[in-house]
């Protein structure tokens, strides 16, 4: 899918360790304007931006993923749900990976749009 979503539930039983060091094009590129998680975390704190009826709990934690057109570059954000909000946390595969599973994912519509 070229933007998607996807949903991961915290499972504190699952404690992996994982070694590695993921490399994003978004690393290599520098290609990221640093208001769009402020902007995203807006939209996902004042209106149901979902494909599909989910429900969240805490310490759920989404993933945004978003590429752009115009390098093929893929930007991935990461937000945690706490205290019925969602939060700004850094997208760390690994790191979520340790004590969260992939629990539903989805499919962005339009989610780049370019101003006039």
């Amino acid at each position: 899918m070229k933007h998607y979503w996807m949903l991961f539930r915290y499972n504190p039983e699952k404690g992996e360790i994982i070694v590695g060091q993921p490399i994003s094009w978004e690393t290599l590129l520098q290609i990221n304007n640093p208001d769009n998680p402020k902007i995203l975390l807006k939209k996902l704190n004042e209106q149901n931006i979902f494909d599909k009826p989910l429900e969240f709990f805490e310490k759920d934690r989404l993933l945004i993923s978003v590429q752009f057109r115009e390098n093929e570059c893929r930007t991935d954000y990461g937000f945690e749900y706490k205290k019925g909000k969602w939060k700004i946390k850094e997208f760390d595969y690994f790191g979520w990976m340790a004590e969260h599973y992939e629990f539903k994912e989805g499919k962005i519509e339009n989610a780049v749009v370019r101003g006039k």
